[in-house]
């Protein structure tokens, strides 16, 4: 079903995938899902399977491929350590 969302249903879609981010990336990573701010509407790594399934639900809804995996940096101290020769 093709719509284009207003404003606040936009922003209430962005906020659900926000506050469901941990819980899309535990049970759905790698595949992707058509929500709305309900909630889940369907989930698969197969994008045809999953705009089916949406299609038929009759209902608004955005696509979102759930990444692989995230990425965070972390800065680890160095530490030198001074060798003395002796010769």
């Amino acid at each position: 079903m093709s719509k284009t969302f207003s404003q606040d249903e936009s922003r209430q879609m962005l906020k659900w995938l926000n506050q469901n981010r941990q819980m899309l990336l535990d049970l759905y990573r790698n595949q992707y899902i058509a929500y709305n701010a309900n909630g889940l509407i369907a989930h698969s790594e197969n994008l045809r399977e999953v705009l089916d399934l949406a299609e038929a639900s009759n209902q608004h809804f955005a696509l979102y491929l759930v990444p692989r995996r995230t990425a965070s940096i972390q800065i680890l101290p160095i530490r030198f350590r001074t060798v003395t020769r002796h010769d």
